[in-house]
């Protein structure tokens, strides 16, 4: 008989839980995923710089991210050249700190794309909450970026993290099957159920959490 393969590995598995009670114990655990939907998200739709720093804005509210953080979109080339230029595209979004500020640096581009949008600022405010404890969570260092997708998970942008991806066609740190893993995880720590965030996934997302599920 044919069995298929689990989502995640022994040791990826051991190391998701490990996180996840790393991130709980030291940052207020979210009571329930966050979803694209007004509820949620305040700022008006647009593409500007102002609508972007009002998202950072409601991101920051959901993770609870007091420090000051400035958002300001990359000097990229527009969207309609770049298919001559592929190394220009792969850049959406960097952190660093300068003078004790974080900076969020974007893809305006990015922007046309509300879900990826959200995610990369997730990920990148993630840096920031996570700054100066890279080597206290699990896996240290070396596990950074991996680290930082699931943080976003954990804080509750799972929805995000798993759909943007799939939209964009492209993994990133995580693999799918370990974001639905790890969101299934979330809702299951959290006494949610899929039904929960559901109605805002692709089919083939639904499908990576449901077997997270399952093996949980």
């Amino acid at each position: 008989m044919f069995w298929s393969r689990p989502s995640v590995s022994d040791d990826m598995r051991s190391w998701i839980t490990q996180c996840f009670d790393w991130f709980d114990e030291r940052f207020e655990p979210p009571i329930e995923p966050i979803v694209p939907t007004k509820a949620f998200f305040k700022a008006p739709t647009g593409t500007s710089a102002e609508t972007a720093a009002l998202v950072l804005d409601d991101i920051k509210r959901h993770m609870k991210f007091e420090a000051e953080v400035d958002v300001v979109p990359l000097s990229v080339l527009p969207a309609e050249y770049r298919i001559d230029y592929q190394s220009l595209s792969a850049i959406a979004g960097t952190y660093q700190e300068v003078e004790g500020v974080s900076v969020i640096r974007y893809d305006p581009e990015q922007m046309n794309r509300p879900i990826q949008f959200i995610n990369l600022l997730a990920h990148e405010l993630m840096h920031g909450r996570l700054s100066g404890l890279e080597n206290e969570v699990p896996g240290g260092e070396l596990s950074h970026e991996l680290a930082t997708d699931l943080g976003c998970i954990i804080a509750g942008f799972g929805v995000f993290q798993i759909q943007a991806a799939d939209d964009a066609g492209w993994f990133g740190y995580m693999t799918q099957p370990s974001r639905g893993f790890a969101l299934a995880m979330f809702l299951n720590r959290r006494g949610l159920s899929i039904d929960d965030v559901s109605p805002y996934l692709s089919s083939r997302c639904r499908k990576f959490v449901l077997k997270g599920f399952n093996e949980l």
